[in-house]
Protein backbone atom coordinates (compact mmCIF):
# COMPACT_ATOMS: atom_id res chain seq x y z
CA UNK A 1 0.00 0.00 0.00
CA UNK A 2 1.39 3.34 -1.02
CA UNK A 3 1.94 5.69 1.99
CA UNK A 4 2.61 8.91 0.04
CA UNK A 5 0.03 11.70 0.59
CA UNK A 6 -1.36 13.66 -2.28
CA UNK A 7 -1.04 17.43 -2.47
CA UNK A 8 -4.72 17.84 -1.52
CA UNK A 9 -4.26 15.63 1.55
CA UNK A 10 -1.14 17.59 2.64
CA UNK A 11 -2.99 20.91 2.31
CA UNK A 12 -5.93 19.56 4.34
CA UNK A 13 -3.57 18.31 7.08
CA UNK A 14 -1.78 21.66 7.39
CA UNK A 15 -5.12 23.52 7.47
CA UNK A 16 -6.39 21.26 10.23
CA UNK A 17 -3.29 21.84 12.38
CA UNK A 18 -3.39 25.61 11.94
CA UNK A 19 -7.14 25.88 12.71
CA UNK A 20 -7.00 23.49 15.65
CA UNK A 21 -9.20 20.79 14.20
CA UNK A 22 -6.44 18.21 14.65
CA UNK A 23 -5.28 18.06 18.35
CA UNK A 24 -1.52 18.09 19.03
CA UNK A 25 0.09 15.58 21.39
CA UNK A 26 0.88 17.29 24.70
CA UNK A 27 4.39 16.88 26.00
CA UNK A 28 4.46 15.92 29.65
CA UNK A 29 6.86 17.99 31.69
CA UNK A 30 7.86 16.84 35.17
CA UNK A 31 7.13 19.16 38.11
CA UNK A 32 10.23 20.97 39.34
CA UNK A 33 10.59 22.94 42.54
CA UNK A 34 11.63 26.56 42.01
CA UNK A 35 14.08 28.09 44.42
CA UNK A 36 14.83 31.73 44.93
CA UNK A 37 18.37 32.82 43.98
CA UNK A 38 19.82 35.87 45.71
CA UNK A 39 22.30 37.42 43.26
CA UNK A 40 23.43 40.05 45.81
CA UNK A 41 24.25 37.43 48.44
CA UNK A 42 26.06 35.30 45.86
CA UNK A 43 28.15 38.30 44.79
CA UNK A 44 29.08 39.08 48.40
CA UNK A 45 30.09 35.51 49.18
CA UNK A 46 32.10 34.81 46.05
CA UNK A 47 35.53 36.16 46.76
CA UNK A 48 38.95 35.73 45.25
CA UNK A 49 41.16 33.31 47.14
CA UNK A 50 44.39 34.76 48.50
CA UNK A 51 47.30 32.28 48.20
CA UNK A 52 49.61 34.12 50.62
CA UNK A 53 47.23 33.40 53.51
CA UNK A 54 48.09 29.70 53.25
CA UNK A 55 51.77 30.61 53.56
CA UNK A 56 51.12 32.95 56.51
CA UNK A 57 48.97 30.62 58.58
CA UNK A 58 51.15 27.60 57.86
CA UNK A 59 54.04 29.57 59.37
CA UNK A 60 51.83 30.65 62.25
CA UNK A 61 50.71 27.09 63.03
CA UNK A 62 54.28 25.82 63.31
CA UNK A 63 55.54 28.69 65.45
CA UNK A 64 52.41 28.67 67.66
CA UNK A 65 52.87 24.95 68.26
CA UNK A 66 56.43 25.51 69.44
CA UNK A 67 55.62 28.53 71.64
CA UNK A 68 52.57 26.94 73.27
CA UNK A 69 54.59 23.79 74.02
CA UNK A 70 57.20 25.90 75.80
CA UNK A 71 54.51 27.83 77.70
CA UNK A 72 52.75 24.77 79.18
CA UNK A 73 55.86 22.52 79.14
CA UNK A 74 53.94 19.80 77.31
CA UNK A 75 53.93 18.55 73.73
CA UNK A 76 51.34 20.29 71.55
CA UNK A 77 50.32 19.51 67.98
CA UNK A 78 48.82 22.21 65.75
CA UNK A 79 47.68 21.51 62.19
CA UNK A 80 46.15 23.94 59.72
CA UNK A 81 42.92 22.89 57.99
CA UNK A 82 41.79 24.19 54.57
CA UNK A 83 41.03 27.92 54.62
CA UNK A 84 37.37 28.79 54.07
CA UNK A 85 35.64 31.88 52.68
CA UNK A 86 32.10 31.94 54.09
CA UNK A 87 29.49 34.39 55.38
CA UNK A 88 29.92 35.58 58.94
CA UNK A 89 26.51 34.19 59.94
CA UNK A 90 27.64 30.70 58.85
CA UNK A 91 30.79 31.06 60.93
CA UNK A 92 28.76 32.08 64.00
CA UNK A 93 26.36 29.13 63.56
CA UNK A 94 29.32 26.74 63.67
CA UNK A 95 30.35 27.92 67.16
CA UNK A 96 29.07 26.38 70.40
CA UNK A 97 27.25 28.59 72.92
CA UNK A 98 28.57 30.02 75.11
CA UNK A 99 31.90 30.42 73.35
CA UNK A 100 35.08 32.43 73.84
CA UNK A 101 35.55 35.04 71.09
CA UNK A 102 38.57 37.31 71.43
CA UNK A 103 39.09 40.46 69.37
CA UNK A 104 42.67 41.27 68.35
CA UNK A 105 43.12 44.73 66.85
CA UNK A 106 45.59 44.89 63.96
CA UNK A 107 46.79 48.47 63.95
CA UNK A 108 48.85 48.43 60.75
CA UNK A 109 46.14 46.54 58.89
CA UNK A 110 43.43 48.89 60.23
CA UNK A 111 41.14 46.06 61.24
CA UNK A 112 40.81 43.15 63.62
CA UNK A 113 40.97 39.35 63.92
CA UNK A 114 38.55 37.21 65.93
CA UNK A 115 40.27 34.31 67.71
CA UNK A 116 38.06 31.52 69.07
CA UNK A 117 39.30 28.66 71.29
CA UNK A 118 37.65 25.30 71.86
CA UNK A 119 36.74 25.12 75.57
CA UNK A 120 38.29 21.63 75.85
CA UNK A 121 41.71 23.00 74.91
CA UNK A 122 41.49 25.78 77.50
CA UNK A 123 40.54 23.30 80.26
CA UNK A 124 43.36 20.95 79.23
CA UNK A 125 45.90 23.81 79.39
CA UNK A 126 44.55 24.76 82.82
CA UNK A 127 44.98 21.21 84.14
CA UNK A 128 48.57 21.08 82.91
CA UNK A 129 49.48 24.52 84.31
CA UNK A 130 48.03 23.67 87.72
CA UNK A 131 49.92 20.38 87.97
CA UNK A 132 47.41 17.70 87.04
CA UNK A 133 49.07 14.27 86.86
CA UNK A 134 46.72 13.00 84.16
CA UNK A 135 44.94 15.20 81.64
CA UNK A 136 41.57 13.80 80.63
CA UNK A 137 39.01 15.17 78.14
CA UNK A 138 36.91 17.58 80.24
CA UNK A 139 33.15 17.77 80.28
CA UNK A 140 32.11 21.04 78.74
CA UNK A 141 28.88 22.03 80.45
CA UNK A 142 28.26 25.23 78.48
CA UNK A 143 29.17 27.46 81.43
CA UNK A 144 31.04 30.73 81.18
CA UNK A 145 34.77 30.95 81.87
CA UNK A 146 35.96 32.09 85.28
CA UNK A 147 38.41 34.96 85.85
CA UNK A 148 41.28 32.49 86.29
CA UNK A 149 40.41 30.75 83.03
CA UNK A 150 40.12 34.10 81.25
CA UNK A 151 43.55 35.02 82.61
CA UNK A 152 45.02 31.88 81.04
CA UNK A 153 43.26 32.71 77.77
CA UNK A 154 44.87 36.16 77.84
CA UNK A 155 48.31 34.53 78.21
CA UNK A 156 47.62 32.24 75.25
CA UNK A 157 46.38 35.26 73.25
CA UNK A 158 49.68 37.03 73.91
CA UNK A 159 51.43 34.05 72.31
CA UNK A 160 48.97 34.18 69.39
CA UNK A 161 49.64 37.90 68.88
CA UNK A 162 53.43 37.49 68.95
CA UNK A 163 53.49 34.54 66.57
CA UNK A 164 50.91 36.18 64.28
CA UNK A 165 53.13 39.23 63.84
CA UNK A 166 56.10 36.99 63.01
CA UNK A 167 54.08 34.93 60.50
CA UNK A 168 52.81 38.01 58.66
CA UNK A 169 56.16 39.82 58.54
CA UNK A 170 57.44 38.38 55.20
CA UNK A 171 54.18 39.44 53.48
CA UNK A 172 52.92 42.53 55.31
CA UNK A 173 54.02 43.83 58.70
CA UNK A 174 51.18 44.02 61.23
CA UNK A 175 50.88 44.74 64.95
CA UNK A 176 48.36 42.80 67.07
CA UNK A 177 46.81 44.07 70.31
CA UNK A 178 44.20 42.42 72.54
CA UNK A 179 40.95 44.39 72.67
CA UNK A 180 38.21 42.38 74.44
CA UNK A 181 36.54 39.00 74.89
CA UNK A 182 32.90 38.00 74.44
CA UNK A 183 30.96 34.86 75.36
CA UNK A 184 28.03 35.59 73.02
CA UNK A 185 28.71 36.16 69.28
CA UNK A 186 25.72 38.54 69.16
CA UNK A 187 27.74 41.07 71.17
CA UNK A 188 30.34 41.39 68.40
CA UNK A 189 28.63 43.74 65.99
CA UNK A 190 31.75 44.79 64.07
CA UNK A 191 30.80 42.47 61.17
CA UNK A 192 27.44 42.23 59.42
CA UNK A 193 25.93 38.72 59.05
CA UNK A 194 26.10 38.90 55.24
CA UNK A 195 29.77 39.90 55.14
CA UNK A 196 32.30 37.40 53.82
CA UNK A 197 35.02 36.29 56.23
CA UNK A 198 38.14 34.20 55.90
CA UNK A 199 38.16 31.38 58.48
CA UNK A 200 41.43 29.65 59.34
CA UNK A 201 40.85 26.64 61.55
CA UNK A 202 43.57 24.71 63.38
CA UNK A 203 43.24 21.31 64.98
CA UNK A 204 44.99 21.47 68.36
CA UNK A 205 46.05 18.47 70.46
CA UNK A 206 47.17 19.01 74.06
CA UNK A 207 48.24 15.80 75.82
CA UNK A 208 45.29 13.44 75.10
CA UNK A 209 42.76 16.19 74.40
CA UNK A 210 41.86 17.12 70.83
CA UNK A 211 40.20 20.45 70.01
CA UNK A 212 40.40 23.40 67.68
CA UNK A 213 41.20 27.07 67.34
CA UNK A 214 39.63 29.35 64.72
CA UNK A 215 40.79 32.72 63.40
CA UNK A 216 38.17 34.80 61.61
CA UNK A 217 39.24 37.74 59.40
CA UNK A 218 36.77 40.02 57.56
CA UNK A 219 37.48 39.81 53.84
CA UNK A 220 37.04 43.58 53.43
CA UNK A 221 40.12 44.09 55.61
CA UNK A 222 42.18 41.71 53.48
CA UNK A 223 41.07 43.46 50.30
CA UNK A 224 42.97 46.59 51.37
CA UNK A 225 46.26 44.67 50.97
CA UNK A 226 45.12 42.19 48.30
CA UNK A 227 48.16 42.94 46.13
CA UNK A 228 50.40 41.57 48.89
CA UNK A 229 48.30 38.41 49.29
CA UNK A 230 47.91 37.29 45.68
CA UNK A 231 51.44 35.87 45.46
CA UNK A 232 53.20 33.56 47.86
CA UNK A 233 56.70 34.75 48.82
CA UNK A 234 59.46 32.24 48.22
CA UNK A 235 62.41 31.60 50.47
CA UNK A 236 64.67 33.29 47.92
CA UNK A 237 62.48 36.41 47.99
CA UNK A 238 62.55 36.43 51.79
CA UNK A 239 66.34 36.14 51.91
CA UNK A 240 66.75 38.86 49.28
CA UNK A 241 64.29 41.13 51.10
CA UNK A 242 66.12 40.59 54.39
CA UNK A 243 69.47 41.47 52.84
CA UNK A 244 67.93 44.51 51.17
CA UNK A 245 66.50 45.77 54.45
CA UNK A 246 69.81 45.24 56.24
CA UNK A 247 71.70 47.13 53.54
CA UNK A 248 69.12 49.91 53.48
CA UNK A 249 69.28 50.20 57.28
CA UNK A 250 73.05 50.60 57.14
CA UNK A 251 72.74 53.30 54.47
CA UNK A 252 70.09 55.13 56.50
CA UNK A 253 72.51 55.37 59.42
CA UNK A 254 74.72 57.67 57.32
CA UNK A 255 71.95 60.21 56.65
CA UNK A 256 72.95 63.57 58.25
CA UNK A 257 70.46 65.03 60.76
CA UNK A 258 70.15 68.50 62.24
CA UNK A 259 70.23 68.28 66.06
CA UNK A 260 69.56 71.32 68.26
CA UNK A 261 69.46 71.80 72.02
CA UNK A 262 66.90 74.53 72.78
CA UNK A 263 68.37 76.43 75.76
CA UNK A 264 65.39 78.74 76.02
CA UNK A 265 62.86 80.82 74.11
CA UNK A 266 61.75 84.43 74.23
CA UNK A 267 58.78 86.18 72.63
CA UNK A 268 59.10 89.90 71.91
CA UNK A 269 57.49 92.55 69.77
CA UNK A 270 59.19 93.77 66.60
CA UNK A 271 60.06 97.14 68.20
CA UNK A 272 62.10 95.47 70.97
CA UNK A 273 63.78 93.17 68.47
CA UNK A 274 64.94 96.13 66.35
CA UNK A 275 66.48 97.79 69.42
CA UNK A 276 68.73 94.78 70.18
CA UNK A 277 72.49 95.40 69.87
CA UNK A 278 75.73 93.85 71.17
CA UNK A 279 75.58 93.79 74.96
CA UNK A 280 71.75 93.83 75.19
CA UNK A 281 70.22 91.49 77.81
CA UNK A 282 66.82 89.76 77.76
CA UNK A 283 65.33 86.97 79.91
CA UNK A 284 64.57 83.46 78.59
CA UNK A 285 61.75 81.15 79.71
CA UNK A 286 64.14 78.69 81.46
CA UNK A 287 66.58 78.65 84.35
CA UNK A 288 70.08 77.23 84.02
CA UNK A 289 69.18 74.08 85.98
CA UNK A 290 66.00 73.39 83.95
CA UNK A 291 66.01 70.52 81.44
CA UNK A 292 66.36 71.47 77.79
CA UNK A 293 64.57 70.06 74.76
CA UNK A 294 66.65 68.44 72.03
CA UNK A 295 65.12 68.68 68.57
CA UNK A 296 65.95 66.45 65.61
CA UNK A 297 64.98 68.04 62.29
CA UNK A 298 62.85 70.61 64.19
CA UNK A 299 60.91 67.90 66.04
CA UNK A 300 61.34 67.40 69.83
CA UNK A 301 62.81 63.94 70.47
CA UNK A 302 64.80 64.08 73.74
CA UNK A 303 65.11 65.94 77.01
CA UNK A 304 68.45 66.59 78.69
CA UNK A 305 70.69 68.72 80.95
CA UNK A 306 73.33 71.28 80.04
CA UNK A 307 76.89 70.46 81.14
CA UNK A 308 80.46 69.97 79.98
CA UNK A 309 82.36 66.96 78.66
CA UNK A 310 86.14 66.98 78.14
CA UNK A 311 86.17 70.75 78.27
CA UNK A 312 83.39 71.18 75.70
CA UNK A 313 79.78 72.27 76.10
CA UNK A 314 77.50 69.26 76.10
CA UNK A 315 73.93 68.12 76.76
CA UNK A 316 73.25 64.83 78.54
CA UNK A 317 70.08 63.01 77.36
CA UNK A 318 67.87 62.00 80.28
CA UNK A 319 64.54 61.18 78.63
CA UNK A 320 63.21 60.03 75.26
CA UNK A 321 59.84 61.32 74.12
CA UNK A 322 57.27 58.62 73.33
CA UNK A 323 55.96 60.13 70.08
Amino acid sequence: MEQILTQEEIDALLKGLSEGEIPLKEEKVGHRELRRFDFIRHAKTRREHLPALQFIFDRFGKSFQSSLSVFIEEDVEVELKPIQYIRYEEFVRSLPLPTNMNVLVTENLKGFFIVVFDAKIIFAILEILFGAADVTPPRVEGREFTKIELGVIRKVLEIVSTEMEKAWEPVYRISCRYSRSEMNPAFITLISPEETVCVCEFSVSVASVNGWMKICIPYNILETIKDHLLTTPSREDMDMRKKWFEKLFERVKDVPLDARAILGRKSMVLKDFLELKPGSLFLLDKFVEDPVVIEIENKPKFEGRIGAYKGLKAVKIERIYDH
